[in-house]
């Protein structure tokens, strides 16, 4: 992806899957989804604290939808991932893309849909997207705890690259990570993404 190009990222496009759609990510998202980020399970292997108040959840997105670094060098592209029949929202799928036209994915799913396959579902949706884009590698980085994660991750074809020893600290807990890479070439050539 070119620099010109890669100014070119829709940011603001609407993406869908056999059973969900995935909405760019808008403030008025906060009144919906607000609850959904208090339960505490969603926080066990990230170092983020759920929003205290419905205004704070509204500027974190308000700041989102600016849908760019304050630089001006990376896309900040952010989904939220409505199930298509129940309208319900699902999901917060991001994905932070640099100038070298690499990625770095990251994603939540509320916990009323766990182990549901819709966090697979709509990462594959996102990577695919991507990969139109132009896109040539993704990153993610994940908790050596967490073993949902990390099935999914490999799912979706991700191949751990990296150790990361003492990467955070999650409520007074020093946490590892281990770090995936997907390259556009193994996601064309893969017949899941």
């Amino acid at each position: 992806m070119s620099q010109a190009r890669f100014g070119e990222v829709d940011s603001e496009a609407a993406l869908e899957s056999e059973h969900l759609v995935l909405e760019p990510l808008l403030p008025h998202h906060a009144a919906r989804t607000f609850a959904l980020w208090q339960d505490d399970r969603l926080y066990t292997f990230t170092p983020v604290e759920p929003p205290t108040e419905l205004r704070s959840l509204e500027a974190r997105y308000r700041k989102l939808t600016t849908r760019r670094s304050p630089d001006g060098t990376e896309a900040w592209l952010n989904w939220l991932a409505r199930e298509r029949v129940s309208g319900e929202y699902i999901a917060h799928i991001q994905v932070t893309v640099a100038p070298d036209s690499s990625g770095r994915l990251g994603y939540f799913t509320f916990v009323p849909y766990w182990r549901r396959g819709y966090a697979y579902e709509g990462c594959q949706a996102v990577i695919r997207w991507l990969i139109e884009q132009g896109v040539e590698k993704l990153v993610a980085e994940v908790d050596t705890r967490n073993v949902a994660s990390i099935r999914l991750i490999e799912k979706l074809g991700f191949r751990r690259v990296a150790y990361v020893p003492h990467a955070g600290c999650i409520r007074g807990v020093e946490s590892d990570d281990y770090r995936y890479a997907l390259t556009a070439s193994s996601m064309r050539r893969g017949s899941d993404v």
